[in-house]
This record gives structure tokens, C-alpha cells and sequence, in this order.
């Protein structure tokens, strides 16, 4: 079979690709000063960069701590306003509910804790958390029947609040090694 060697061929080659390209780009580049586009290098975009850059403010610990202080009065205060509101027949003297058929968790929170201003999404993993026994796989959609819930409190809203996630997050800011605890194979 013969081959042809035809216009588009010797169109396409790569010496002709490359200086179709070339003219590709002075063309852009001049498009670019046309329109008033002011091409920079790397060390100019860079200075550009951290001159827009604001500074970080500096955190003032007591300012935080009296912020923490507050919330964490606050989120006392509205769980006990949201027990006297709870149906007084849901929760045992001893601050626990029995799962009943037919019960699913955001029923239960509304029996117990009432209309709570924390989220919904807190207070299931405060159940969760405070009764592992009465869900499968810590799945707050797989409530297991006739067990006892403990109703959460404030500490245990505390704890699904402010995780250990925060602390390594901290660690891994302050210089800590990001691997620490990965499996390494030889």
C-alpha cells in the first residue's frame, strides 16, 4: 500500500506544530497588552501575594477563655430550661428513659430534653455517646429497644462539642510530626 504524503500531513509535523504554537502565544501575549494585561514573573507575584496577605491577629487567651466560660454557662442554663419543659413523665427520677417500640431518637429528644436551642446533630451524638450499649455501631438511626438511655447532660454535650480532634489539629499546627500514629511498612 502506497502512502501519501499530502497537505494536511506536512501541515501537522512537528516543526510546523511548534512554530504554529509559538505564534499561538505571541499572538496571546499581545492580546494580553492590548487589553491592558500586565504579565509579572514568579517573584513579583509572589511579593503581590504577601502584600494582600492580612497579618494574623494576635488571640487573646483570657478574651477566649471568658468567651468558653460563657458559652458553656449558657448551655447549662438552656438544658436545664429544656428539662422543665420535657414531659415530666419521660424521664425517671434518676435521669434515664426507657426505649419503648416504636421509639426513634429524635422522639426521645423531644420527650426529654424538649425544644433545646442546641442542635439537633449535638444532642443525637450526646445519646450516642452517653449510651453505646443502646445503639448499633454508634448509629444514632439504630436505636435497639427496651434499653436504658441515660438522658445527657451537660458534660457529656461537652464532650461531643470539644473532641480530641481539635487538640491533634492544634499539635499538628505547632509543629507536631502530621504522621505520627500511620502504619509504616519496611
Amino acid at each position: 500500500m502506497t502512502h501519501h504524503h499530502g497537505f494536511f500531513s506536512h501541515l501537522f509535523s512537528r516543526p510546523t506544530c511548534r512554530f504554529l504554537g509559538g505564534l499561538m502565544l505571541i499572538a496571546m501575549l499581545q492580546g494580553c497588552a492590548m487589553v491592558g494585561v500586565e504579565l509579572v514573573d514568579s517573584a513579583e507575584l509572589a511579593e503581590l501575594k504577601t502584600a494582600n496577605t492580612p497579618e494574623p491577629e494576635a488571640i487573646d487567651e483570657a478574651e477566649l477563655d471568658d468567651a468558653l466560660s460563657r458559652m458553656i454557662a449558657d448551655l447549662e442554663q438552656s438544658l436545664e430550661a429544656a428539662a422543665v419543659e420535657a414531659k415530666e413523665d419521660a424521664v425517671a427520677e434518676d435521669g434515664t428513659y426507657v426505649v419503648k417500640n416504636g421509639d426513634y431518637l429524635d422522639k426521645i429528644i423531644n420527650q426529654t430534653v424538649g425544644q433545646s436551642p442546641l442542635r439537633r446533630d449535638i444532642l443525637r451524638s450526646a445519646f450516642v455517646r452517653a449510651n453505646p450499649h443502646a445503639f448499633m455501631r454508634s448509629n444514632p438511626n439504630w436505636l435497639l429497644a427496651n434499653k436504658k438511655l441515660r438522658v445527657p447532660d451537660a458534660d457529656d454535650i461537652k464532650k461531643v462539642i470539644f473532641t480530641d480532634e481539635s487538640r491533634r489539629n492544634k499539635n499538628q499546627r505547632a509543629g507536631a510530626n502530621p504522621y505520627e500514629g500511620w502504619i509504616q511498612y519496611p
